[in-house]
């Protein structure tokens, strides 16, 4: 018997814990490497060592390349999992309808832009000729305004997780009003 509050199907607390440990996990990760990509493609950008921004810009490709579109599909089903799994619905509660989309947004942005311009920045520098600074154009910049706007919407999720902020939507506050079935068949 479901409840207005209680979702469809739901979780066990031991498989809630378990898909919460790989959401939180694979979030932070999503979010290290997002740290990381930037520290790497603004010392790629600055620094005046050809030697330094060949590494960093290599080593931002390899890693994006390597983890970027495995951990954000893993961050974003355990994500939908647990709202679907748990009395938070997916559409019940602002903070969770906007995790949804502020997560959705780079899961399908970082194949079709942002790997692609790590890629270009990796080429640039190995088709340069050796002891040479490459410049990056605009290409270079934009890669880094990107991975910055990404981090801001990760922090921008770990902080709606926690303060859970805004209430429920229209939806969430239809099902709320509903009766429950119990109270259907008294």
């Amino acid at each position: 018997m479901t409840t207005a509050s209680q979702p469809r199907f739901q979780l066990s607390p031991k498989w809630r814990k378990m898909v919460l440990l790989l959401h939180v996990v694979s979030a932070v990760g999503w979010l290290g490497l997002h740290i990381g990509n930037v520290t790497f493609a603004i010392t790629g950008l600055v620094t005046d060592d050809p030697v330094t921004q060949r590494t960093v810009f290599r080593a931002v490709d390899l890693l994006g390349g390597m983890l970027l579109i495995p951990i954000s599909l893993l961050a974003f089903t355990t994500g939908v999992v647990l709202a679907l799994g748990t009395r938070w619905g997916l559409v019940r509660h602002w903070w969770v309808l906007t995790k949804f989309v502020l997560t959705l947004i780079p899961v399908i942005l970082i194949p079709v832009s942002l790997l692609p311009g790590y890629r270009d920045l990796a080429e640039l520098v190995n088709e340069a000729p050796a002891g040479q600074v490459v410049d990056t154009g605009t290409s270079g910049p934009s890669l880094v305004i990107a991975a910055i706007v990404s981090t801001s919407m990760y922090l921008t999720s770990v902080t709606l997780s926690v303060f859970k902020p805004w209430g429920r939507t229209k939806w969430g506050k239809r099902r709320l009003a509903r009766p429950t079935r119990a109270a259907a068949t008294a």
